[in-house]
């Protein structure tokens, strides 16, 4: 099977460029041997302290996260709440529950940031006392997902030819090299700059630094 295709952005980093630590170059070597391509896993949640029914992590080619998400996208409720964020932040920000539409409308134009900004973590998610469901982009570009049925999960797994793999391994289990977004697109946002916009849509009356609440 082939290797994962990765955003632009991220890659593992050279020997020459990471402290001359033995576990650290050993990581690099276990990583050109790592299963890390399509795929998913599956996790059953037994502790139910959530009402999921079960967590997945998915691998999938970088010119094809977008599609996906998208089809996600469109299999959750009416009404769902944007999560974003940066790498580095804890807690990412949430948004009030909007209109799916509305939400999938303001981020449709900035695809290439959303799927290729390695700075740049971002999800949707529905939740009440008897349900939680959220697909979230982690800032490697892989997904996790908590889902309560199943059968669409597994159909549009189908639909991606994306196979079920327990082995799976994901790029951020090993060193990591992340780059700016515009180093390689220069007709891109700024990580922050973005961020500072979804606040001015989402939450236009919360104090900003630098992107970040105070």
């Amino acid at each position: 099977m082939s290797q994962l295709e990765l955003a632009p952005t991220i890659r593992t980093p050279r020997p020459d460029e990471v402290p001359q630590h033995k576990d650290i170059l050993e990581n690099i070597q276990r990583r050109h041997a790592a299963n890390i391509v399509e795929g998913f896993t599956w996790q059953d949640n037994i502790s139910h302290e959530q009402p999921f029914t079960f967590y997945c992590e998915i691998n999938i080619d970088n010119s094809r996260l977008w599609h996906l998400f998208q089809s996600f996208f469109l299999q959750f409720p009416d009404e769902v709440y944007f999560i974003y964020g940066h790498k580095d932040d804890d807690t990412p920000i949430c948004s009030p529950y909007k209109d799916k539409f509305e939400i999938l409308n303001i981020l449709s134009p900035h695809e290439t940031e959303l799927t290729q900004d390695g700075l740049l973590k971002f999800g949707i998610a529905f939740h009440t006392d008897d349900y939680f469901e959220e697909v979230f982009i982690m800032p490697a570009k892989y997904i996790q997902y908590w889902g309560v049925n199943p059968g669409p999960f597994l159909k549009l797994m189908q639909k991606f030819s994306l196979n079920r793999i327990d082995d799976l391994n994901f790029i951020d289990e090993f060193p990591l090299v992340t780059e700016s977004l515009r180093i390689h697109n220069t007709n891109t946002s700024a990580t922050d700059d973005l961020i500072s916009y979804f606040n001015t849509i989402f939450h236009p009356k919360l104090k900003m630094d630098h992107g970040r609440p105070l």
